[in-house]
């Protein structure tokens, strides 16, 4: 499953990218506004969307709002959630085989609908490589 979050900002990204997704077969499930929303605040669906993938280990997350930076900020406040900003494909990648980040952070102002096809798959399809990395990311979940 993948979970959506999403400001006002992130809205028209984000309704593209749905039926990019749904032509996939990848299930989502959505934390937003159900329409457009200028009054509306990342940090609330962040919450949500990382209640849900803490529940759903299994589950990965694509958030967006204008810059990336405070939705990211606000996912990562929460032991379990990896948030990396994704703007390119090569640390896109760099994200999740090295940090096994959870959640994909799509910047609306910097991304556009084919370059967040891309980055969605490279997140979606890279594996964890482990190793060396295991030992960084256990010590971020140490009290």
């Amino acid at each position: 499953m993948v979970v959506l979050a999403y400001d006002h900002r992130g809205y028209d990204l984000m309704q593209k990218i749905k039926p990019y997704l749904s032509s996939k077969e990848i299930e989502f499930i959505e934390f937003a506004s159900v329409e457009y929303d200028k009054a509306d605040s990342y940090s609330q669906f962040a919450k949500q969307a990382n209640d849900y993938i803490l529940e759903n280990p299994e589950s990965k997350g694509i958030y967006s709002c204008r810059s990336g930076v405070g939705i990211a900020i606000a996912a990562n406040r929460r032991k379990g959630i990896r948030a990396g900003l994704g703007y390119n494909e090569k640390l896109t990648f760099l994200a999740r085989n090295d940090d096994n980040i959870n959640v994909l952070v799509l910047p609306s102002e910097a991304v556009d609908i084919q370059l967040a096809k891309k980055l969605i798959k490279i997140f979606l399809t890279t594996d964890f490589e482990g190793g060396r990395h295991i030992s960084r990311l256990k010590q971020l979940d140490e009290d």
